[in-house]
């Protein structure tokens, strides 16, 4: 009887036990391989502890065809696994051919998982994304290491941030030079100015002038016509 309480004490206390872990985690979201992300799965320690060794670590929050120009590094980061399957990088063709490009001018690029369609060249540098994560890291600090191996001294580096949701993409107004944004707005005031010129007076109007007295003779020549489209009729 006596192991009988003790195994029902010991199943409630699972029970209540994964009941709180389910409540504090139900508002929390899912950690994922972002720099913000404070989570197991975050890589918020790798990104701070790059940036304490006096490397110019920043998060990419536009598109790779906006890519600042002092960028030596770029690293991406893919989607948490899905069904015990890790995800690749999503990259589209376009991007990848910025990829491409950005290794064959001699940058680097941390690909922490598989990224379709980039093939192996000078400067690509492929790791383990759960290897670099904040509990990773917890555990050995010293992956630190491979990373700072690989960026050290090659300009900024620039974590892909969009890939996670995280984008500040800049308007097509504000990525036009300023000569353009001129010509624009001196474009726009010309023709304010012509719909103003066309719609507003701006002198006073012309007084028309009153028909003349008429005398005898319109009024002969006005029942000669009369007359002769009478005539006219009656032929017809």
């Amino acid at each position: 009887m006596r192991r009988r309480l003790v195994e029902y004490a010991l199943i409630a206390a699972i029970a209540f036990v994964m009941a709180a872990l389910a409540l504090a985690n139900a508002h929390a979201p899912p950690s994922t391989y972002s720099t913000f992300d404070t989570g197991p799965n975050g890589y918020r320690a790798i990104f701070e502890v790059l940036r304490r060794e006096h490397v110019d670590a920043q998060r990419l929050e536009v598109p790779l065809g906006q890519l600042p120009a002092d960028a030596g590094a770029i690293a991406a980061t893919p989607q948490l696994p899905a069904f015990g399957r890790q995800l690749p990088i999503a990259y589209g063709s376009a991007d990848i051919k910025r990829l491409q490009a950005f290794l064959k001018r001699g940058g680097t690029v941390l690909a922490f998982g598989k990224i379709p369609g980039l093939a192996k060249a000078r400067g690509l540098h492929v790791l383990d994304a759960a290897s670099y994560t904040n509990a990773a890291l917890a555990r050995d600090p010293r992956r630190a290491l491979d990373v700072y191996d690989a960026v050290a001294g090659r300009g900024s580096l620039y974590f892909d941030e969009r890939l996670h949701g995280y984008d500040r993409t800049s308007t097509l107004w504000q990525v036009l030079p300023n000569t353009v944004r001129a010509g624009v707005l001196l474009a726009a005031v010309a023709v304010l100015l012509a719909l103003v010129e066309a719609n507003v007076r701006w002198i006073p109007a012309v007084p028309v002038e009153p028909p003349g007295d008429r005398d005898s003779s319109d009024y002969i020549i006005s029942m000669a016509r009369l007359l002769r489209r009478a005539r006219e009729r009656k032929i017809g």
